[in-house]
């Protein structure tokens, strides 16, 4: 790390103060100077400086005792208290021995910076490995221990984990996706404060949660838990001109739970985004999409074609899907659907009946009206995203 700022170090503080500025490692060789010909020289005045862990001066004559070295002032490097190198600044020690100080605090801020970034990017990386290796676990493979201890280190217990919940940023204000996206992590991290929950930043601006709620026992009560906090995080992002989708995976008790848990909420999303639901998305909401997604893609184009018999080709196609599925959400309710649709009972019941002569399944007929919602949903399914204009 320190190798491969000390060229920065050295370039910039050189310009501020505006004297030569050379950087040196712990055993004395120029690894960063204003002057990049004399990198990789020895600067004999830096080993006394970092042995007596103390700032001295070069005089002119004493610089005339060495080989390629200036007068100057020359101070020890230290991160959290090592002495890792030395910066020198050069010049008459009476005139530029002022710029010593400030020179070696921008070195260290510059270094303890970067050292908190590395930091910071290399529990990141722990932390999505911890999450695929969940998303993987297998009880089969009986590697429970490592994957709990892998957590441990990183101070977090599983056993404690109920459900996971996985975030997609979907729209944001007028500024870079990736500043963006920082600020719905902050949000995340306010919004799910616990520090027993495991909260990871991933690709494609998505942030992965394991939720441990007070409530551990009760599935009920952990699903309400999770869709309180998430309901605030989308109104504290919405606020912030950020718009997400936030997908609830089932309860968990155990590990595999949790890795259910995890497959399901990232199923539910990608089938959330097929199907064109938005927001709050709650894996047991789509068990029945989820087990039509696994048909094969074959045997998936068959069953639409043999059952919508081309009405998925017609131009009232979506108006004649919409109307049925809101149709599925109230059966016999003429009124309700009517009502939801904002049109009258007579022309919802002129479209189911259409569907019904188009299709010859009976909307009214239980198992007629499920073979037409499966149809419709995989048809949805294999079309791909849907993509809200209001998003």
């Amino acid at each position: 790390m320190f190798k491969n700022m000390a060229q920065n170090i050295a370039k910039s503080t050189s310009e501020v103060i505006g004297y030569g500025v050379l950087v040196t490692d712990e055993k004395g060789f120029i690894i960063g100077c204003n002057e990049e010909k004399r990198i990789g020289e020895f600067h004999p005045p830096s080993i006394r400086v970092m042995q007596e862990n103390r700032p001295m001066a070069t005089s002119t004559v004493d610089a005339e005792n060495y080989l390629n070295v200036l007068p100057g002032y020359t101070l020890p490097i230290q991160l959290f208290d090592n002495v890792l190198g030395s910066v020198s600044i050069a010049g008459l020690p009476e005139e530029v021995a002022r710029y010593g100080l400030l020179v070696q605090k921008q070195a260290e801020i510059m270094l303890r910076e970067q050292a908190f970034l590395e930091s910071n990017l290399l529990r990141e990386r722990a932390l999505r490995d911890l999450i695929e290796n969940v998303a993987s676990y297998d009880s089969r493979n009986g590697n429970e221990e490592f994957i709990m201890m892998q957590a441990k280190e990183l101070g977090f217990n599983l056993s404690r984990c109920r459900a996971a919940i996985v975030i997609e940023m979907k729209k944001w204000s007028n500024e870079a996706a990736e500043s963006a996206f920082q600020r719905m992590l902050r949000e995340t991290k306010t919004s799910f404060s616990n520090p027993r929950n495991v909260i990871c930043p991933q690709e494609n601006y998505r942030v992965t949660i394991l939720l441990s709620p007070s409530s551990e026992k009760d599935p009920g009560k952990i699903y309400e838990a999770a869709e309180t906090l998430s309901k605030d995080f989308l109104d504290s992002i919405k606020d912030k001109g950020i718009y997400a989708d936030v997908s609830i995976g089932f309860p968990a008790f155990d590990l595999q739970g949790l890795t259910r848990s995890l497959i399901s909420a990232r199923n539910s999303l990608r089938l959330a985004k097929q199907l064109g639901v938005k927001g709050m998305i709650r894996s047991e909401k789509f068990t029945g999409e989820s087990l039509l997604d696994s048909l094969p893609s074959g045997s998936r184009e068959d069953y639409v074609s043999m059952t919508l018999k081309g009405l998925d080709s017609r131009n009232d196609y979506e108006e004649m899907k919409e109307t049925f599925l809101a149709w599925c959400e109230s059966p016999f309710a003429s009124g309700n659907v009517a009502d939801k649709l904002s049109m009258h009972r007579n022309s919802l019941q002129y479209r189911l009946k259409k569907i019904r002569s188009l299709t010859g399944k009976d909307p009214w007929n239980f198992k007629d009206a499920f073979e037409l919602w499966a149809a419709f949903v995989i048809s949805d399914i294999s079309k791909g995203p849907v993509f809200d204009k209001r998003y």
